[in-house]
């Protein structure tokens, strides 16, 4: 953690005791938070499960279409390319983007600040859905400000199948009394995403880098309070060979919401990549994404009390 020059120690005692609303956080937080989220992002994933299911079935009942016959002999090399393709794609790993030193700081006289590596937790989440073959999924993140998250789908003739990972990385924060709380963070990200299906084979390619606050109880009840993305796509066209990526990204972005001293409240930067597919021939999808992040800034403004 950095500190400009001019701080004292004193300074920084008293900006995270504001922080922390004068408390520890306490012991085992950070990992009930942790499968709270996971339990969230369980219920999300397979709720939309069933919608694309829907929409496959839908689409797959259209009729004039041309099939592409996957078994035919002269279609062979042409989809044996295809496969290299995502093979390629799917064998990429994306580099943590390098950040400038010396970024961050404390701000004193106001109860604001400026949190530089180490953060205060970095965990990741998978999330397999239920099918017949496992996903390839890859993970990490670490409280130095690196998160990664890449998914692609089985290449064997398996049938439905899909996952997802879920990395993120961020500080916490507890008022002593009700106000706005708002969080700022420039991370520099890259990601990378494809997907490749053949007449109607249900395909899905979705992630994101985003920025958001949620508060959590003893309990691990979960309340969001706010959130934003620095980028977010879901592609889920049949029929069609699509991909996109971008590397050394850098955007700024702020969040903000209303908060209290009931709860302690998580603010992190994350990575999500998600994929569904069904074997080959059929459909294949690669979803990756990774971010470094030099620093998280708060500031906090106390409601009035009239």
């Amino acid at each position: 953690m950095a500190k400009k020059s001019g701080v004292t120690k004193q300074d920084l005692k008293v900006i995270e005791l504001f922080r922390m609303g004068g408390r520890k956080i306490p012991a085992g937080f950070a990992s009930k938070a942790a499968a709270a989220t996971k339990s969230m992002l369980r219920e999300k994933f397979e709720a939309g499960r069933a919608i694309r299911n829907q929409g496959a079935k839908l689409y797959s009942e259209l009729k004039g279409a041309s099939p592409i016959a996957v078994k035919d002999p002269a279609n062979k090399k042409a989809l044996d390319g295809l496969l290299s393709l995502h093979k390629r794609l799917a064998g990429k790993r994306l580099p943590f983007p390098k950040v400038v030193g010396g970024v961050g700081g404390f701000f004193p006289g106001s109860i604001s600040g400026t949190v530089v590596p180490p953060f205060d937790f970095a965990d990741s989440i998978p999330t397999v859905l239920a099918g017949v073959s496992n996903p390839t999924l890859s993970v990490s993140a670490n409280v130095n400000g690196q998160i990664s998250a890449s998914a692609a789908t089985a290449i064997a003739d398996t049938g439905f199948n899909g996952g997802s990972e879920y990395a993120r990385v961020g500080i916490f924060f507890h008022p002593m009394t009700l106000g706005t709380l708002t969080i700022s963070a420039g991370p520099i990200y890259s990601f990378a995403w494809s997907t490749n299906s053949l007449n109607t084979s249900l395909v899905t390619s979705s992630g994101e880098v985003g920025l958001t606050i949620y508060g959590m109880d003893e309990f691990g009840g979960i309340q969001p309070v706010a959130g934003g993305s620095y980028k977010l796509w879901q592609e889920m066209d049949m029929g069609q060979v699509k991909f996109d990526f971008g590397f050394n990204v850098q955007k700024s972005l702020s969040v903000s919401g209303e908060v209290g001293s009931s709860l302690i409240y998580l603010c992190f930067v994350e990575v999500d990549a998600h994929v569904v597919g069904m074997g080959w021939p059929g459909s294949l999808a690669t979803a990756m994404a990774s971010a470094t992040v030099p620093s998280i800034s708060y500031e906090f403004v106390p409601r009035s009390v009239l």
